[in-house]
């Protein structure tokens, strides 16, 4: 490999880093930053190389980052946990949790949910969900046990209260409620 083409794989790093930067502090789009880094790999030319160097300093001059938008407090959440251990409590809405040889534990009381219904929608491969829950709360649980277990021992208070509505499946592990 000559000196021109290590001079340019260097530059071409730089770039990417630049342009890391802006996405990490909100200048451009993660679609703008993808565009521009596979541009960049695809580069040839001294000339295309200036090109886009030039606008890639320039933009850290002209353009202000963005404000960041405040995060609400009560969000849908999404948890994936891969050969570990993970608790999740708190309030929510709704849910995604994908469990692939690990151990997540949710723990809910009847006031962190915040809807009347909430969904979870849960998977597990080769690992356990255990679902623990205080207070008055209905479980509907539609789980679908492949070569696994899904098993709800939860016993509600007296009265109407909030629902929690579990869907998901389980391959080769188990989803317990409690």
């Amino acid at each position: 490999m000559n000196n021109l083409m290590i001079g340019m794989d260097e530059r071409k790093t730089k770039i990417a880093e630049k342009l890391s930067s802006q996405y990490a502090v909100n200048i451009i789009s993660i679609e703008e930053y993808e565009r521009l880094v596979e541009y960049s790999q695809k580069i040839e030319t001294e000339s295309e190389l200036l090109i886009l160097e030039k606008i890639v300093n320039e933009r850290n001059v002209t353009e202000p980052p963005r404000e960041k938008k405040p995060i609400p407090q009560y969000i849908e959440r999404e948890f994936t946990n891969v050969l570990s251990t993970r608790e999740i409590s708190g309030p929510m809405v709704g849910g995604i949790i994908t469990n692939i040889l690990g151990e997540t534990k949710i723990i809910l009381d009847e006031d962190d949910l915040i809807n009347d219904e909430t969904t979870l929608h849960v998977s597990s491969v080769l690992g356990s969900i255990d679902i623990r829950l205080s207070g008055n709360i209905n479980v509907v649980c539609k789980v679908i046990p492949i070569l696994g277990e899904a098993r709800n021992k939860y016993k509600k208070a007296a009265g109407n209260g909030k629902t929690l509505i579990i869907n998901g499946n389980v391959i080769l592990g188990d989803i317990k409620i409690k």
